[in-house]
């Protein structure tokens, strides 16, 4: 396999993960991840692909829109950048991922952003008590 190719690869693996995410489709994330991922954020640290998407599901209702700005990849990784757009109070989140691409699947994710817009939401949840 060449470097393009690879490369190539990597890229649908991503456009494909971050379609899904777009639609919210769970078991089209889970058809791109590998059994053994491993998640890393500002907030939690995650290994497997069903904890992953448990994750991700519990995420599905605060998102409003996704809204990819730039991709660019190497041979098994690739980065993106988003505005990940949430209900309010959390509003507007820039995010940046990091994945790594093993066997065509997607098998180590980092997770970059401010987690402040995610604090308003535990302050409303507190305050409801």
């Amino acid at each position: 396999m060449t470097a393009s190719t690879l490369t190539a690869s990597t890229l649908e693996v991503t456009h494909e993960y971050l379609a899904a995410w777009q639609r919210k489709d769970a078991d089209a994330i889970a058809a791109h991840v590998h059994t053994h991922v491993h998640f890393k954020g500002p907030m939690t640290e995650l290994q497997g692909r069903e904890p992953f998407i448990a994750a991700c599901k519990r995420m599905f209702p605060m998102l409003k829109e996704y809204r990819v700005r730039s991709v660019a990849a190497t041979e098994d990784r690739a980065i993106f950048v988003y505005d990940f757009v949430c209900v309010e109070p959390i509003g507007l989140c820039r995010t940046a991922e990091l994945i790594t691409v093993k066997d065509g699947l997607i098998r180590d994710v980092e997770l970059f952003f401010d987690a402040r817009p995610f604090e308003k939401l535990a302050s409303v949840k507190a305050a409801q008590k």
